[in-house]
């Protein structure tokens, strides 16, 4: 069996050496997802000659031990081969199959090259990430963001002077999190134990900020917090949005986060990871009217 470990603080450069090589600019090869949403997947890992393994023990069931794709070379057939059998072994260990959890389309094709039918494996639209370059979601150019364009003109119009954007500082944080917590309040009807870990999740989010190398801005109007937005970066050219929340009493207030978020990091990210849409209808039209440069396929192998 692999002797896997619990991911903390002092687990980052080990795990982002791994993610930034082999993540694909995925959102699940994220560290900081790893650390802040222990409540809801468990993450756990190990490395084992140059094969990086995550088990994603909150996805077991009685059946199936769930893990992510092993991280190492893909060119490596043999490497690769053998980080799968060890992923059997383990999973063995507890008289259990193995569920491969999200996979991409690389991946997929890799575990279907090697074993061909003994996985099942099934393309999973809600899971598909949207991937946009930062220039375009700096400059919503074109007739297709126009609508965008007019509602950060009308906001502004309105506001003018009285709209204030800045990077989170530590004297933002009481204010952000009382502003999540006011969406947790008036989510109140919606699954309270899925709740209690989103709360869980931002406030390993908020607290470790900084060790988790966040970065977001906030927008205060009229001197009052009106949304902000903070997430990670994921590879040498990939921010992922973890959070975003804004008081939907200003409309336009999504679309100037996305667009000044994109102008702090354009310098030196080239791509935005809008994360999935989980296939809520309204999530789904938000993202796709954004044009995405393109989405990452995603998969669940389940050993047959």
């Amino acid at each position: 069996m692999l002797e896997f470990a619990k991911i903390t603080i002092e687990s980052k450069p080990l795990i982002d050496s791994y993610y930034y090589k082999y993540g694909e600019r995925s959102c699940q090869h994220s560290f900081a997802t790893n650390f802040c949403l222990n409540a809801k997947y468990k993450d756990i890992f190990v490395e084992k000659d140059g094969v990086l393994y995550i088990s994603r023990e909150g996805l077991d069931d009685d059946n199936y031990r769930t893990y992510l794709f092993p991280m190492c070379d893909r060119n490596d057939r043999v490497k690769l081969r053998k980080a799968v059998e060890e992923i059997i072994e383990d999973a063995r260990y507890y008289n259990k199959k193995v569920r491969f959890f999200t996979i991409t389309k690389e991946c997929k094709d890799i575990l279907y090259e090697l074993y061909q039918d003994r996985f099942i494996i099934e393309g999973n639209r809600d899971l598909y990430e949207y991937i946009f370059t930062t220039e375009r979601i700096a400059t919503l150019p074109g007739r297709i963001h126009q609508s965008k364009r007019n509602l950060i003109n009308k906001l502004y119009k309105t506001y003018e002077d009285k709209i204030v954007i800045k990077t989170i500082e530590d004297a933002d944080k009481e204010e952000i999190r009382k502003m999540y917590m006011s969406w947790i309040d008036d989510h109140t009807g919606d699954d309270v134990s899925i709740l209690q870990n989103e709360m869980k999740e931002f406030d390993l989010a908020i607290d470790n900020y900084e060790k988790l190398n966040m970065i977001g801005i906030v927008i205060y109007i009229e001197g009052m917090l009106a949304g902000f937005n903070f997430g990670s970066i994921i590879s040498n050219d990939t921010y992922d949005g973890m959070v975003q929340k804004g008081n939907i009493d200003y409309n336009g207030i999504y679309e100037l986060l996305n667009k000044e978020t994109a102008i702090l990091i354009k310098d030196k990210i080239k791509y935005m990871n809008f994360e999935e849409d989980l296939g809520i209808e309204g999530l789904r039209k938000a993202k796709l009217i954004y044009d995405p440069e393109y989405m990452i396929e995603k998969y669940i192998a389940t050993e047959a």
